[in-house]
């Protein structure tokens, strides 16, 4: 019999037919997906007890009640503590995911801890008669900041230097205003305590004055929409006007009619007591609030936390532009707790020109680690016990911690400890010692998260205070009468402004935003929307008279220094303004309010 190859195909093709009327390709399918889902690589949910856990969310000053929803010791979901004082159980998105951070896949592990205390016992050794050994610590209040301060002292021609200078005693209580005007502070995108500013929100009138449509100003009552760069005229313009000065230039500067300038001013004098944040520091804002009557009665003077008498030895705080440029030997910058970032251009003059010593303690290379000689890991969120500031927005004192919910990984470095070891400064528990301060004082109440009950400090031993402390509380200090600062200096949420020739540089910088949303974040990412470590926007009309295009390759130029950028043309960019990413790499030398320019590579 001669097979052709169309009873070939007749029987291929039954064959087929017949298998599928068996149950063996069905049953393959479902063991695969058995066999798939029980690998060896695949993450097993953890089994065990449902318990919860209560903490301080370390990742801002703001420090909201955490409530961790733990399956055999592992937090899986965090939420905020309802009735909470100070957060009025809120968490923003960062927040609610802080338990993911310990596994961030940039995180570093391993460090030459060994090593750089070698090269800076060193440096130390052969320190200049007028050369420095220097902590940069970029959140100052904490615990660990006293403890620097106290081993720069140790040491010779040490200097604490705190991101802002001195701690300002300035506070901002938004119960007390009626209108609120916000010079780009992003008021409700996380600035301050989330929840208190939500809580506090129905009582103010909103006007959000900035050049890009935020999700603050959407979300406000009035946005008003500014020049780049302008927010100091505006401050003036608003101070002319109520003075019965003429307000024209402020009004060319601004792009804001003078009728609604003077109109504004009228607003924020009659329905006060009135409130300006944000726009960068400088004396017209303080003159501004004075005029308004917010000083002493919405920015109002907070105490201190106490600390131990011996600790109050300590040098207090400078500013890193009061020290002199190319002094610095030694340079510890403490990046292990987010905070405010200064460029890589205004640290590096002030090191030494032949081999100075900088080590970073931080958990990403990115950051400051890019410039270190030696970078040490650090613990995070939520794997360290360490206390959080107070928030701006907070008008009394507060001690809580950040309580550890997972173990730390073998081979990360404690910042405050090795610093404190390097300088040959033997330190306790001086969480405790912090605490054990604070109770003395018998004032103030401890807020427990677990029952959500308040007592009064005077009536809690000393170990029952630790104990809640160390399992999630909250001591809050007494509120003191309304009175004024000693320093107004309310710098959160301000943008930096860096006067420059407008000639030589037309544009200003303001920043991109990043939505908050993991799947926007991932659509932003894959459509090229979001703007990347080295990108800049700018108008059509700055692109042709720069001379570049779209994707072009550029150099954006500040008085800060240079940078390599890719050109992005934006027509929603408005004209004379350069958006550029909240990114480290384009923040060494462009922050938001500088002066700018693009030019062609």
């Amino acid at each position: 019999m001669k097979t052709t190859r169309r009873d070939l195909l007749i029987f291929a093709g039954g064959s087929a037919v017949g298998v599928l009327m068996t149950p063996a390709p069905w049953r393959l399918i479902t063991d695969s997906a058995l066999w798939s889902e029980n690998w060896p690589g695949i993450p097993r949910p953890t089994r065990g007890a449902i318990t919860a856990k209560y903490t301080n969310c370390g990742l801002c000053t703001a420090g909201c009640a955490v409530r961790a929803r733990c399956v055999a010791e592992q937090p899986v979901s965090l939420v905020g503590v309802a009735g909470h004082p100070l957060s009025h159980g809120a968490l923003c998105a960062y927040g609610l995911a802080g338990h993911h951070l310990p596994y961030h896949p940039a995180r570093i592990t391993r460090g030459p801890a060994q090593e750089a205390a070698a090269a800076v016992a060193g440096a130390m050794a052969r320190l200049g008669a007028n050369e420095h050994v220097a902590v940069l610590d970029l959140r100052p209040g904490r615990t660990a900041s006293w403890t620097y301060r106290r081993a720069m002292a140790a040491v010779k021609n040490g200097v604490y230097v705190a991101v802002g200078g001195a701690v300002t005693n300035a506070a901002i209580d938004l119960t007390r205003a009626r209108t609120v005007l916000s010079l780009g502070a992003p008021l409700l995108e996380g600035w301050g305590t989330p929840g208190n500013v939500i809580a506090a929100r129905a009582g103010f009138h909103l006007i959000q004055a900035e050049a890009v449509e935020s999700r603050t100003a959407a979300m406000a009552d009035q946005w008003l929409r500014i020049k780049p760069g302008s927010e100091e005229a505006l401050r003036q313009g608003i101070l002319q006007a109520l003075s019965g000065q003429s307000v024209r230039a402020a009004a060319e500067a601004t792009g804001i009619p003078e009728q609604q300038l003077v109109a504004l001013a009228s607003e924020l004098k009659q329905n006060g007591p009135a409130l300006v944040v944000g726009g960068g520091e400088s004396q017209s804002a303080a003159q501004l609030n004075e005029a308004l009557g917010a000083l002493g009665h919405i920015i109002v003077a907070r105490r201190e936390a106490p600390v131990p008498d011996a600790w109050k030895k300590a040098p207090p705080a400078v500013d890193l532009a009061s020290v002199e440029d190319g002094s610095i030997r030694v340079l510890l910058i403490d990046e292990s707790a987010p905070g405010a970032y200064l460029p890589w251009s205004a640290v590096e003059p002030k090191l030494v020109r032949d081999n100075p010593v900088v080590v970073t303690l931080g958990w990403t290379r990115e950051g400051y680690g890019r410039h270190a000689q030696y970078l040490l890991p650090t613990g995070v969120y939520p794997e360290v016990a360490e206390d959080i500031p107070p928030a701006v927005d907070s008008a009394a004192a507060a001690f809580r911690m950040a309580v550890p919910l997972v173990q730390a990984p073998e081979g990360v470095v404690k910042p405050e400890e090795w610093i404190a070891k390097a300088a040959g400064l033997e330190v306790a528990d001086t969480l405790w010692e912090r605490a054990d301060a604070i109770h003395k004082t018998r004032r103030g109440t401890l807020f427990t998260y677990a029952d959500g009950k308040s007592a009064a400090t005077k009536d809690v031993k000393i170990d029952d205070f630790w104990k809640a402390l160390q399992t999630g509380a909250c001591w809050i200090d007494e509120v003191e009468p309304a009175k004024r600062p000693a320093a107004v200096e309310v710098a959160a949420g301000a943008t930096r402004q860096t006067a420059g020739p407008a000639n030589d540089l037309p544009l200003v910088a303001v920043l991109a935003e990043a939505p908050s949303s993991p799947l926007l974040s991932k659509i932003y990412q894959e459509s090229n929307l979001k703007l990347g470590p080295k990108q800049v926007a700018i108008h059509p009309d700055e692109a042709r008279a720069a001379g570049v295009e779209d994707g072009a390759r550029a150099v954006l130029q500040t008085l800060e220094g240079r940078i390599d950028v890719e050109v992005r043309v934006d027509a929603s960019v408005p004209c004379g303004a350069v958006l550029v990413a909240s990114r480290a790499a384009v923040l060494d030398v462009c922050g938001a309010g500088q002066r700018a320019k693009v030019v062609r590579a």
